[in-house]
């Protein structure tokens, strides 16, 4: 399975960071629209593994956008067009906190169930408009077809509720205990 996890400058790496151990045993991919360092909204630098031009979207499985400001990227046509093909290809898209507006930007919202936002969509932001064709719900994890929409504080929900989709665990008891243990729930 590939697994690819999107970089840009100040993303809010703690937000995917769980998603990414839930699937440390398949094919992580780390993709950024360019060869460059990236520094995340907590001040640590990474470096993608791709570019997304020299990804195929056809041998993504899972393609994740962590939350952040992606405003400055609404705009850009390379990934508004990956996406979108991907869309189109029914793959899994997943975005967290600022990551749903992006989807929302690229129209990938539109007619779908979605929640985001640090702890879900206000209706009076100043963001609100690009949901405008959505059916926002005030859940903390919401899939609708092949996309899955989280707010920012449910970070453990939605590596969970990736890893379901993703069909990785062997039974729900290996689900209730990757849970409990990132909740640090005794048993």
């Amino acid at each position: 399975m590939n697994v690819c996890i999107f970089y840009y400058d100040g993303f809010c790496e703690f937000e995917i960071v769980l998603a990414a151990a839930e699937f440390s045993s398949q094919n992580v991919i780390t993709v950024a629209l360019e060869n460059k360092i990236y520094i995340s909204e907590e001040k640590q630098k990474f470096v993608p593994d791709k570019t997304i031009e020299e990804l195929n979207p056809d041998e993504v499985d899972l393609f994740i956008i962590p939350g952040g400001k992606p405003g400055y990227l609404y705009e850009n046509s390379i990934l508004k067009n990956f996406i979108k093909d991907m869309n189109k290809n029914k793959k899994i898209i997943a975005g967290i906190c600022g990551g749903t507006k992006l989807l929302a930007a690229y129209g990938i919202l539109d007619n779908k169930r979605c929640t985001g936002d640090s702890s879900g969509l206000k209706i009076d932001a100043d963001y609100i408009d690009l949901f405008r064709n959505s059916i926002v719900l005030e859940e903390d994890v919401v899939v609708d077809g092949n996309i899955i929409t989280s707010t920012g504080q449910a970070f453990i929900e939605f590596a969970i509720k990736l890893g379901t989709v993703m069909n990785i665990y062997k039974d729900k008891d290996e689900i209730e205990k990757n849970y409990k243990w990132y909740k640090n729930i005794k048993e």
